[in-house]
């Protein structure tokens, strides 16, 4: 049975849905079971001893007792020009998010038979055409040949929002993760689909509507004038907002809000284009030919500018002293070579007063004859 795939590639889990064609036109999104008790599946890797690379769950139990073969967080450095390291092993941070990928689809095709008619993947809103290339050519190096790549905040929108109303149109996303919300301002503009246009991170839950609101405010749209706001990932408990002046979208399952929406994306790149001008979706992949297009120029980085830095003038005391310091240092030399000099002189005249030593007056021996001794017949000694 036809069907298409949309996978949402976050940093630490890994969410897939599928969408089947029936008779009357496409079906609803369905989740992909990836893990072994839910529906996500760690975004890990693992290399065994014989060299193959385990995926999911399987590479996350294998690396608790094998830290060192361990890998994860690729997803996020693809442009890094430094390689990841495991076991002696080398690898490019895309073609690892290609082996993940390449584990999905195969597991969807064992469900659902076959290959998917066309794949949506998603990745961080803050990529530009480099790190998307390296990705796109990863993935046709692969064997896919029909890819749409896609920010997951987009993706997240066309699960609620995939057909934009006419005219100018603004909207919302608030992706709670681990390390806070990430809140995007999207537009769209009649048939162009929607466009992420501004995004901030790190926002602490309780601040995301209000964020979101600034964002708004930021290019003059009042918050009833919001097309809606869709929270997705992973909100805690009591975090979704009350009553708000716009509408709030958030399904059953928001952790799986992005990959739903992939897949609806996917199903209108199958679909003719009927009112949309040109494809939503930023990055297309074109079936393999012979001659691969260069990589898109890296981006260039900022301009730094090195100033010495310059110890401020010394006042008061401070400048007496620092301009009267080499003096002072001649000064101590020539103290400390007087010193030496009369040291010298001093020991030289303490030894010419003592002058040549007088011999030792002559001691009589015991055996000598006293003089004028008349001598005797006995001897001495």
């Amino acid at each position: 049975m036809p069907y298409v795939l949309g996978i949402d590639v976050a940093h630490a889990r890994t969410h897939a849905a599928t969408r089947r064609r029936q008779a009357d036109g496409w079906g609803a999104p369905e989740p992909l079971w990836l893990g072994e008790g839910s529906p996500a599946a760690a975004t890990a890797l693992f290399l065994d001893d014989e060299g193959y690379l385990l995926t999911g769950d399987a590479a996350a139990h294998a690396g608790a007792g094998t830290p060192s073969r361990l890998l994860t967080g690729f997803h996020r450095r693809i442009g890094d020009d430094v390689p990841v390291f495991v076991a002696g092993e080398r690898f490019s941070p895309e073609s690892l998010t290609a082996v993940v990928v390449e584990g999905i689809a195969e597991h969807a095709g064992t469900q659902l038979g076959g290959a998917p008619r066309h794949l949506v993947i998603t990745h961080p809103g803050d990529w530009g055409n480099y790190r998307r290339d390296l990705l796109r050519r990863a993935l046709g190096e692969s064997g896919f040949a029909a890819v749409t790549l896609v920010p997951s905040a987009i993706a997240a929108l066309y699960a609620h929002l995939p057909e934009p109303e006419p005219g100018d149109q603004t909207a919302a996303v608030c992706e709670f993760g681990p390390d806070g919300v990430t809140v995007t301002l999207a537009t769209a503009s009649g048939a162009s689909g929607w466009v992420a246009r501004t995004s901030t991170e790190g926002v602490a839950p309780a601040a995301a509507v209000s964020t979101a609101f600034a964002l708004a405010h930021g290019i003059s749209v009042m918050p009833d004038a919001l097309a809606g706001i869709v929270f997705c990932g992973e909100p805690g408990p009591g975090v979704l907002p009350g009553r708000l002046p716009c509408p709030v979208f958030t399904g059953p399952q928001p952790a799986l809000t992005a990959a739903f929406g992939a897949s609806s994306l996917a199903v209108q790149r199958m679909s003719p284009p009927t009112r949309r001008d040109r494809p939503a979706a930023e990055t297309t992949l074109l079936p393999r030919v012979e001659s691969r297009p260069e990589l898109t120029e890296r981006p260039a980085p900022p301009p730094v500018e090195i100033t010495p830095f310059e110890l401020p003038e010394p006042e008061g005391p401070a400048k007496l002293l620092r301009r009267w310091r080499p003096l002072a240092a001649a000064a101590a030399v020539l103290a400390i070579g007087s010193s030496v000099l009369i040291a010298v002189l001093t020991s030289h005249e303490a030894t010419a007063d003592k002058g040549i030593p007088q011999p030792h007056p002559a001691s009589l021996s015991s055996c000598a004859r006293p003089a004028g001794a008349a001598p005797t017949g006995e001897g001495h000694c």
